[in-house]
């Protein structure tokens, strides 16, 4: 007897309704999954939390039979989920997020192969009693980075053969191919992009204004321009002008896409010592152009930038180190350039979509194998 043709269901956080690593992610899932549904005769349906308009058709092609942009509504989604799973019956559903996969504990699920999607802080804590049992449950686990694999794997009672690591990509239409670098400004511009909200502050943004007073007195004039918004906007100024250096700063609120590029192609550092960074997609996007990067020596962040290689590690609260790895950057003869190339070359070898894709079809090779 011929078998029915497969069946894929993803359960999003969110895929089209800000800009985000989860975010990022979730549109490279879509994409992946897909484009193997095209070339498998399978179908794929999503249900995703946040969205609440229809998809970008670039991302979500012929193969989604359907797609619920849930508007924020929980209620919708277990609606929706209990639907999908009931009258199509999937073979493997795939939970974008830890938040959501309780729901594999619906009885509708016992059929499906699932997979739960770990990223970063959510899941470097014990998981809780119900997300736990979610977790043991699941016949795999994805963890984006090897850090959070590692602290996945400590805080909550799982196999380790469960946990699979399974690494962002840039996104497939952030061009990372054929990059035309911008002259280095006559005046050094620091960049970082992140969302500036008070549950955000680890991001690290006050240790670089903190270390702003010594690059300057080293280096001279600098530009430090700052892309994001959020509530604490008003924290990081006041300590600008208690620190006297607000004329080298640059807040410039949410950018659009094109905006947002340009600012990466005209930076001469990209900076961000993040102290809980789960990966970070925004060292990715900086070294497309081939800028040299600095993050903090914590979380995913290791995962992406290797120190003195391909980036520069350094302790979030550690003001001196950060100074000093901004000013060796900018003054130390050719360390700049042959950072920026190195990170270009190790974003084209290990997180293009090509390499994400590969290795989604290699896990679905597990779950689908070859009769």
């Amino acid at each position: 007897m011929k078998s029915r043709h497969k069946r894929i269901l993803l359960v999003l956080p969110e895929v089209f309704g800000c800009e985000g690593g989860i975010q990022m992610f979730c549109r490279s899932l879509c994409l992946a999954t897909g484009r193997w549904a095209e070339n498998n005769s399978a179908s794929v349906s999503a249900i995703v939390l946040n969205d609440r308009a229809q998809p970008d058709s670039r991302y979500v092609n012929g193969a989604f039979s359907s797609y619920v942009p849930a508007g924020k509504s929980k209620a919708r989604v277990v609606m929706s989920y209990i639907q999908q799973t009931i009258k199509h019956r999937p073979d493997l559903v795939i939970f974008g997020h830890i938040s959501l996969a309780p729901l594999l504990l619906v009885p509708t699920t016992r059929d499906s192969k699932t997979c739960v999607i770990t990223y970063g802080i959510e899941v470097w804590k014990p998981a809780g009693r119900v997300a736990e049992q979610a977790l043991r449950k699941a016949d795999s686990v994805m963890a984006i980075s090897e850090y959070t694999r590692t602290e996945l794997l400590k805080r909550n009672r799982l196999a380790p053969d469960k946990v699979k690591l399974f690494p962002c990509s840039l996104d497939p239409y952030w061009n990372a191919e054929g990059f035309t670098s911008a002259s280095l400004p006559s005046i050094p511009k620091l960049l970082t992009v992140c969302r500036l909200k008070k549950d955000d502050a680890y991001k690290g943004v006050d240790s670089v204004i903190k270390s702003l007073p010594a690059v300057v007195k080293d280096c001279g004039p600098v530009s430090y321009r700052i892309v994001g918004g959020g509530d604490d906007v008003p924290r990081l100024k006041a300590l600008a002008d208690e620190l006297r250096v607000s004329s080298y700063i640059t807040f410039l609120g949410e950018l659009s896409d094109s905006e947002l590029r340009e600012e990466y192609r005209n930076c001469s550092l990209f900076v961000m010592p993040s102290e809980k960074e789960g990966f970070g997609i925004v060292f990715l996007e900086a070294m497309a152009y081939g800028k040299p990067v600095i993050g903090g020596a914590h979380g995913g962040t290791t995962s992406v930038i290797e120190h003195g290689e391909s980036g520069l590690l350094v302790n979030n609260l550690d003001i001196a180190g950060l100074a000093q790895s901004i000013m060796r950057a900018l003054k130390e003869d050719g360390l700049g350039a042959r950072l920026g190339q190195a990170g270009h070359q190790r974003l084209l070898d290990d997180f293009t979509f090509r390499t994400f894709e590969a290795n989604f079809d290699s896990y679905l090779r597990t779950v689908f194998p070859t009769d």
